[in-house]
Formats: C-alpha cells, structure tokens, sequence
C-alpha cells in the first residue's frame, strides 16, 4: 500500500508561531528569543483595573482602583499566571478556575468593558441543539434584570447584551472569536449616542459591531451580583463536571464609566501587542505547577496538555515529521463537543503540543440565518469532529473524519478536511459531508474511516459500521483521494461478519495494514474495536481491539480464521492509530483509558492517556501479530541501567533500584521456572499497594487487587489473558515500561499488553512512596539471568516543535 507515506526529504524550517484561528484570520510569525517588551498603559481613568501580576499560584488579584482583592476560584488545578500582554496573564483551565469580585462603583449612561484575552477553545457545551446551548461568559456582571455580558457560544459566536432602563439589549459580533492568538476586546454602552458597540481588534485589524438602542435610558446595575471573569452566568452542569467555563490566558481586565472610542481602543491594542507573550507555545500552555504533585500523570507517553482525550488516529508523516490527531475535549475531562488534538513528533516517542486542527462548528446556511432546535446540518461536525484518519498526497494532507450532527445529512457522515501547511495547523473542510451513513440501508450507525491506496491508484476506505447482525467494516474506493467515493460492490471480508463478531453493536476504529509475507504470500491485518451490545468495559467479553491476519486480492480481505485474536493479551489498551516507523514497520499507538471514577478524574484535571509506540511484525505462524516496544524509547533512558544477574527467587526478591518512571527488562532461563513467575511493580514500603505480573503456565496475569488505596478505582481486580505458547514462546523476556499510573508489559517481544494502575502513597516528602520493583516467583524458583532497569526521562508534549 502506498498514500500512508510522505516521501519528501525537504528539511523543515522550524519558527515559532502564534497560532491563529477564527474568522479572516492568519498566523503571525514571532521571531524566537524576541524579549517581551513592556507596553505602555491605556490612557484614561479606570473605574476597575486587574492586572494579574500576581506570583504563580496566588488565588488573589489584587484590584487596583479599590486596592481590595479578586479571589481565583481554584477546585483541583492551582491559580496559574503566564506571560502575558504586560507582565503576567491569568490562566483558566475551562471548568475549574475563574476569578470573582466585588464591583461596585455606580455606572449610568456610559461604560466601558475590556480585556486582553488569549482563547485556546470555544466553550463546551452539551451535545444539543443550537436553540438550546448555554454559553459562557468572557466576563459579566448580571442578575436576572440587570448587568452586563460578554458571552460566547461553543461555535464561537460572541456578544455583548446590556440591560437599559429595564430592558436587555444586545449587539452581536458578525465575526467568530480568534482563536490561539491576543486579542483586545471592549463592549460600550453610550447611550448619549444611543448605541451597544462591540470592539474587536486583532491580527486581522479592527472591527467593531454596533446596534441603536433608545437615547438616554441609564444602564442598570446589577447591584450585589459578583464581577466573574472566565466562567458562565448561567452554569452548565453534567455529572461532576462544570462544562461551560472558558479555557483561556487574561490580561489587563478594565471597566471606565466612559464610552471610550475605537480609536483609543486599536492604539492600545497595537501598543499592547507589541510586548505580548506568544499565545500558543507561551500564554497557553500548562504551567509547570498545574501537575507539579501529581504521581499519577504520566509523564514520557504522549498525551495533552491537560484535560480529556481518547483515540489517537491519523498518525501519518507528513513533511518529515510525525503528526498525530487525536479525540480531544480541551475545556475539561470530560466528553463534549470533539475536537481533534494535534501533535508532532520526529522519532514517535517525544511529542510537541499543536493547536487543535478540528473543532465543532456551524455550517454556513445556520451562521447566516440562525439555527433551530433539530435543523439538519451538513459536514461541519457541530456535535463533534469524531475519529479518522490522515493520508498526505505531493504534499498535501487530507483529513477524513467522522462528522456527528443535530438530525439530517451526515448524522452520522464523512467527510475530509485539507492542509498544504507545513506543521498541518491550517485545516479547510470540505462544503458538505462525502458519505452519508443513510446510503445503505442497512447499515445502522458507522464512524471511522481508515484510508489506503493501492499500487494502481485506487483508494480504499474502510468505516467500523453497525448493523443488524452486529460490528461490521463498510468498503468504499476512489480514483484519487479527492474524488467520488463510490460503495464497493462485495462485503470488505469473505467471511460473513456475523461470523467474525463477538457479539458487539459496532466496529470501531478500523485499520488495515501489510504486514509481512509468508510462504510466498503477501499477509494483511485488519483491526477493529467491537464496542456494545453484550462487550462491556468492566465485564466480558471486554472492549479491546481484536484482529484477523489473511490475505487481500485488491478487492477483499480473506482471513485466515473466522473468530478474531485479541491485540492485547489482557484488556485495557486499544483502537490503535497506525504508520510506517523509521524501519518501515507498521507503528501503533493506542488508548490506554481510565479505570478510576468520573470524581477522582475532574480532581486530577485530565483522563486517558496514549500507549507507548509498538513495533508490528507478523510471526512465524503467518497466522499472529508479534508486538514490541519501539527501539527509539530506549532515547528515553536516563544514564546507565541498574543490573543484576544469575539471581534465583523463591517468593519475592527486591531490586536494588525502584521508580515509578522506569523501564524493566527481565530476562528469565525457560529450563528453570517455577509454576508461576513474573515481577512486582509499584509497591509501596509497607507492601500494602503493589502490582503483581506474572506468566502461570497458561495465562498472563495482572494481579491489581493491591494496586492502590484509592476506593475511585473501578477495577481493583485480578485480570488474566491466555497466553498462546506455541506462538510467542514460553515467557524468557519481560519488558516492561512504568509511567505513574500506566505500565506497558511486553513478553518475549512478541506478546503484549498495556493497563492502568493508580498507587497513591506518599512518604513524608510528599512524593510518590509505591515505587518499589520485586522478581517473583510462586511455587518453585525461577532463575532470572539478567535484569536491567533504566530511569527514564520525560517526553514533554507541551513545547512547539
């Protein structure tokens, strides 16, 4: 197959960027090292002024008219100032911080409000129609019949409503709010002039918005209602979780009882933005304090920032370097309004955070008219940019993602995004959906696409599908990958699907890949992760990836076995994204996702993480898939290992060396085993958590029922596997990568298994205490020839590239 591969051996010329979004906006190349230069201060009397230029983690804003103090609302994540547009900047995270006052001066005919503000996302919302969204608020002061708002919807949209003499009056923005960039913001009330006016100014220029309302009429206050920055008016809630806060940086918050002009307003824009701190690889990234204590966040697998992800997929190299998407909700850890993540690697194991490529929004018919409760929308996602996947083409990368909707077409459809960019940050989708699920009827849902071209040209598209007898793949082709997809006329595989199923609703995240030759064949692989029906997270059969190998004639996929292998020994890990590696080896990175509790994941601020790459090769058989850990983690190593050999073990056997961010490698003699053999992770001194994996003879296993204390674990439990001997081998190798709160374990580099485990002690220096490392052996001794463990560094995903 070809179309995976971008071939170009162009080196890319790397800058920095603020990365910008948004209506008739374009990206600003900053020069690396620039200093920021102070700007010089606004003109005129404020009536409020917050600067923010408060320490890194103070809940306090000192307000300097009043000279009293603002308070940051904190639940979890801490206060954090960023470098900002004049000294330091205040950080929401989108569903946890905020800041709120007391405001109090009298205000009547004339006002102004405005902020600096760096938006990295629109708000969340629940998935519903437009008529019935809540929005969120840059910042307001209202009760029920009087104050002010300056609010923005999950699309983006953005306005300014008033209360005058009793009556609320608005003045929307024709334009979307910026994304990834500074940008100055003012809402002006002048009723001398008898008018609402809306400024906006940003790299695209100044634009101001503006509505008559009745000459004369006097605003009225929201007497004793807070002055709230960074969170809605009206709450959103879901469970646990806030959903409608803003994730955002603020700087230089100001309220004048004027109607200040736009002139005024663009020189201190310009002023201002002269001295700003970039907004995307600066004013929004985590801070270093947000998971300082935290000794479950992983920290060398890839994974966001912070707040909630799910499936990595359209890993594709693109340009000379590596990008992969993923399923993103950037305001919270929590499930609403898909986005798809983005960042880029050169070596598959270290990661640089990009601004997300995808987000929901409103097609063009709904923008210009307004949308209504159960409108049919086209291509354009507004109930979430759902999983695909990525091919580049001479130089020009094609995103096919599944677009989920309010009713109508394309609900669910695909559909592709383009970007000829060198860093793939610029996306432009396409006018409507491609595939519309309704086109053969009997299919019941479908998600997923997963593209390929053959040596002839034609392109093939595999979708996960659900129908009436269960998961199935729907098969589609093209002449060249922007052109018409046309449904294939026989079923993807030979094998019925009722056959292959394992009694789930539907296949997710297909992916098919080459992967060796045997006997003088060609051999493939499909994958697919059956979800619903009778396979659950916590019971079996359990939600995993399963796979066939078999072989392909251009046009169908014979397996070679009806019922499917299981891609991970034990469950835990799956719907991996796939590319060709540096050794031209099928590569895949999968989800690794939560056993804990919704409460203990809002706590933490984020949830999921990705596996650690795998190295796919097909086995002796021609019949299995052998996996193991990429050769480029061994980058990740700290220094030389801590080794010990020729130790035999009865029971259980300390290492000298211990960590929660460690690689293991044990190697075991297969003539001298005891019944049951493996290692012991994550045990805390006292022994009272403690991970145990081990080979029985017949199953592996992974012993979690003293993995933590924590009572929001969901799967404190013993889980075992069958081990197929006769195609990996009996176990004589373990590797095993430990990262906090998830464990990669492959056996004999062939067989594999990722899982999550949440040790929570601490010893008095308040550090992770559960990092002890033990051989272990039941029923006999076991005779381990060599261990090594290796101290790893962290893989940051934060910097730009």
């Amino acid at each position: 197959m070809t179309g995976r591969r971008e071939t170009r051996t162009a080196t890319p010329v790397l800058v920095r960027r603020s990365f910008l979004k948004g209506a008739a906006v374009s990206a600003a190349v900053v020069a690396t090292g620039a200093l920021f230069r102070p700007a010089a201060a606004a003109a005129g009397d404020p009536v409020l002024h917050l600067s923010y230029d408060q320490p890194n983690g103070s809940t306090a804003i000192r307000e300097a008219v009043s000279q009293t103090d603002f308070t940051v609302r904190v639940a979890g994540n801490p206060a954090e100032r960023v470098p900002g547009v004049r000294g330091s900047a205040f950080r929401t995270d989108g569903f946890s911080t905020w800041a709120t006052g007391q405001f109090t001066k009298p205000l009547a005919a004339q006002l102004t409000i405005q902020t600096w503000i760096a938006l990295e996302s629109y708000p969340a919302d629940a998935e519903q129609p437009y008529a019935s969204l809540t929005p969120s608020s840059i910042i307001h002061q209202r009760t029920g019949d009087a104050g002010f708002d300056i609010a923005i919807n999950t699309y983006g949209e953005w306005w300014f409503t008033a209360n005058l003499g009793g009556q609320w009056h608005t003045v929307k923005a024709p334009w979307l709010f910026p994304l990834y960039e500074w940008v100055h913001v003012a809402a002006v009330v002048d009723t001398t002039a008898g008018e609402l006016r809306l400024h906006l100014d940003d790299a695209a220029g100044p634009r101001v918005a503006r509505v008559a309302v009745p000459a004369g009429t006097q605003f009225r206050q929201a007497a004793g209602a807070p002055l709230v920055i960074g969170k809605a008016a009206q709450d959103l809630t879901t469970g646990v979780f806030l959903v409608n806060a803003l994730d955002a940086a603020y700087d230089d918050t100001r309220i004048y009882d004027v109607a200040r002009g736009a002139d005024a307003l663009t020189a201190e824009y310009t002023a201002g933005i002269a001295g700003a701190s970039p907004a995307h690889d600066v004013a929004l990234q985590v801070t270093d304090l947000r998971f300082a204590d935290d000794i479950l966040r992983p920290r060398y697998h890839a994974m966001p920032p912070a707040n909630w992800t799910n499936e990595p997929h359209g890993l594709v190299l693109h340009d000379c370097k590596y990008h992969m998407f993923y399923q993103r909700t950037p305001n919270g850890p929590f499930k609403w309004q898909m986005h798809w993540g983005h960042m880029t690697s050169t070596d598959l194991v270290h990661w640089a955070n990009l601004p997300d490529a995808l987000y929901p929004q409103l097609n063009d018919r709904e923008a210009q008219q307004g949308a209504v409760a159960g409108d049919g929308l086209t291509g354009q996602g507004s109930k979430g940019i759902w999983s695909g996947d990525v091919v580049s083409v001479d130089g020009t990368a094609h995103a096919f993602f599944t677009t989920v909707n309010f009713g109508g077409p394309f609900d669910p459809g695909i559909t592709r995004a383009s970007s000829a960019d060198t860093d793939l940050v610029h996306w432009t989708k396409a006018d409507a959906g491609l595939i519309d699920k309704n086109a053969p009827a009997h299919v019941a849902d479908f998600r997923d696409p997963y593209l390929w071209q053959e040596p002839g040209g034609t392109w093939h598209m595999v979708i996960g599908a659900a129908t009436d007898a269960g998961g199935a793949v729907e098969h589609y082709t093209a002449g060249s990958v922007t052109g018409q997809w046309t449904r294939a006329g026989s079923p993807f595989s030979t094998v019925p699907y009722a056959q292959m199923d394992i009694g789930s609703a539907i296949w997710e995240m297909p992916v098919f890949e080459k992967l060796g030759t045997h006997d003088g064949q060609d051999k493939y692989i499909l994958v697919v992760s059956p979800i619903g029906r009778s396979v659950s997270k916590l019971t079996a059969p359990y939600t995993r990836s399963v796979y066939w190998t078999g072989t392909w004639n251009g046009s169908q996929f014979t397996p070679d076995y009806a019922q499917p292998k299981m891609l991970d020994v034990i469950h835990g890990h799956l719907s991996p994204t796939v590319a060709r590696g540096p050794a031209g080896k099928p590569v895949a990175i999968g989800i690794v996702d939560e056993r804990s509790s919704s409460r203990m994941q809002n706590d933490l601020g984020w949830a999921h993480t990705f596996s650690a790459p795998r190295e796919w090769r097909l086995l002796g058989d021609g019949r299995t898939l052998g996996q193991r850990a990429l050769p480029q983690l061994t980058t990740l190593r700290a220094g030389a290992p801590h080794t010990e050999s020729g130790v035999t073990v009865t029971g259980e056997r300390a290492l000298g060396a211990s960590g929660n961010q460690v690689e293991i490698i044990a190697r075991v003699d297969p003539a001298a085993t005891g019944p049951r053999y493996g290692l012991c992770l994550a045990a805390s001194p006292d022994g009272a958590e403690l991970t145990r994996i081990y080979y029985d003879g017949a199953d592996l296993v992974i012993d979690k029922t003293r993995s933590s204390r924590n009572f929001e674990d969901e799967e404190a439990v013993l889980l075992r596997g069958a081990y197929d001997e006769a195609a990996f081998g009996k176990p004589q190798k373990f590797h095993v990568l430990v990262d906090h709160s998830v464990i990669d374990v492959f056996v004999n580099d062939a067989a594999a298994f990722s899982n999550r485990i949440y040790p929570t002690s601490r010893g008095a220096d308040g550090k992770a205490a559960s990092t002890g490392l033990r051989l272990w052996s039941d029923g006999g001794s076991t005779r381990f020839t060599q261990v090594d463990v290796w101290q790893l560094q962290a893989a940051s995903s934060s910097a730009t590239p």
